[in-house]
């Protein structure tokens, strides 16, 4: 009986053995892949050139991208703006990498000749020599860095033909017709009506006023009339005369009667909010319809450059999607562009998660018209727009993402943003 116990403890540590050594095998296995920044960074940008960005990289850019924000001294991390500013900084660091390594996979190449003369263009809009020596010392910028950032500006532009292309997307004129059909309450002009109206909160003011009119209805016996009985300062001197009201400018009882009485015929009085009321409708004009031929080419241009935004969009989703899934960051130094970020847990005050809204498409409102957005329902994260990009920024990076700037001529995709984040 020992023996056989002991064969048994002799088999349960060799078993503990394997097991353990199982376990390092499969943790190291599914580390591979995932490089963590060594003591001397602050991130690794896989795939892209430079990739391994130092605390001195950080740093450097960190008091630029303070001055950018008006900021003369690097606060403490121990103070608030601190962290503001580290985003900042990171964001700029990481997607400087993300443009380079974009355009490195896309065989994209800028000569030194096109920053040269990009740098000309932005000496003389600063005055020349003199003035470009004090935008970089305003902005914390040397020389190699600002050609630096020319580059990746003309880079960013380069990957936007790509992407977007140079000339306008095609618009079918079946696209255009069912854009019309679809919106056409946005080129309708409604009916409008001109209607004289007196109004006192004496009920027996108004009745004498109707007796008076009910003889002679004149435009000049409006203009004494209401002059005389009407208290409504804005039109009792001008014979109680209201121009082109459209359904919904006046009060409901008011508005009911207003379009629903017969032309030339005084109503009244009755009750209002303002007291009572006597009008007659002196002119409809009948509800004009836009014809498309005037519109047509304001929607293809519209649709256009819906299309433009979808096109940029999708791309921003997929370069962002890509990048993060290639940034790992120290631990100091994770934002939300980081494959090993880790979004916050909620707050809740009364055990609900706290959210901040966004949109979502009403039951049966969704449209397929690109650019065009549906009638919406809160729901969703939601994150703020980013400013145009400089060519001289906070943290020597562009501000937006590869391939999302607009094209020359026109306006910025709707809601474009440097890159949005991946958790909170």
């Amino acid at each position: 009986m020992p023996k056989v116990r002991d064969r048994r403890i002799v088999v349960a540590a060799v078993l503990a053995v394997f097991l353990a050594a199982f376990f390092v095998v499969v943790a190291i296995a599914q580390g591979i892949g995932n490089p963590s920044p060594g003591p001397d960074e602050v991130a690794v940008v896989e795939d892209a050139p430079d990739g391994h960005i130092t605390v001195d990289d950080f740093q450097t850019a960190l008091k630029q991208t303070a001055l950018g924000q008006g900021v003369t001294k690097v606060p403490k991390p121990s103070d608030p703006q601190y962290d503001s500013l580290r985003d900042a900084t990171m964001t700029n660091l990481l997607t400087t990498r993300w443009v380079a390594g974009e355009a490195e996979e896309r065989g994209i190449s800028i000569s030194d000749t096109e920053v040269s003369n990009q740098l000309n263009q932005i000496k003389q809009q600063a005055g020349g020599q003199k003035g470009f020596q004090q935008l970089l010392k305003q902005s914390g910028f040397t020389l190699p860095e600002a050609q630096n950032q020319i580059r990746l500006q003309l880079i960013q532009q380069q990957i936007q033909k790509e992407v977007l292309g140079t000339g306008q997307p095609s618009v079918s004129q079946e696209q255009i017709q069912n854009f019309y059909e679809a919106n056409k309450s946005q080129f309708t002009q409604p009916e409008t009506r001109d209607v004289r109206e007196i109004v006192n909160k004496d009920q027996a003011k108004v009745e004498q006023a109707n007796a008076l009119l009910e003889k002679d209805d004149s435009p000049a016996n409006w203009k004494k009339v209401a002059k005389k009985y009407s208290t409504d300062k804005a039109t009792k001197a001008n014979g109680g005369l209201r121009e082109d009201v459209a359904k919904g400018q006046s009060e409901p009882a008011l508005d009911d009667q207003i379009f629903s009485a017969t032309p030339g015929q005084l109503v009244g009085p009755f009750k209002g909010q303002a007291g009572y009321y006597l009008i007659e409708v002196d002119k409809v004009t009948p509800e004009q319809v836009t014809p498309l031929s005037k519109i047509e080419d304001q929607i293809k241009q519209q649709l256009a450059q819906g299309i433009q935004q979808q096109t940029a969009t999708s791309y921003q989703t997929s370069i962002t999607s890509k990048w993060v899934s290639r940034t790992f960051c120290a631990d100091d130094y994770v934002i939300d562009l980081c494959e090993n970020f880790t979004p916050p847990a909620p707050s809740t005050d009364q055990g609900a998660p706290a959210v901040t809204s966004s949109s979502a498409v009403q039951p049966g409102e969704t449209t397929v018209f690109p650019g065009q957005a549906p009638q919406t329902l809160p729901q969703g994260p939601q994150y703020p727009a980013a400013k145009a990009p400089s060519v001289i920024g906070p943290g020597g990076a562009p501000q937006l993402p590869p391939g999302t700037a607009p094209p020359s001529g026109a306006p910025p995709p709707s809601g474009t943003q440097p890159v949005p984040p991946s958790g909170g």
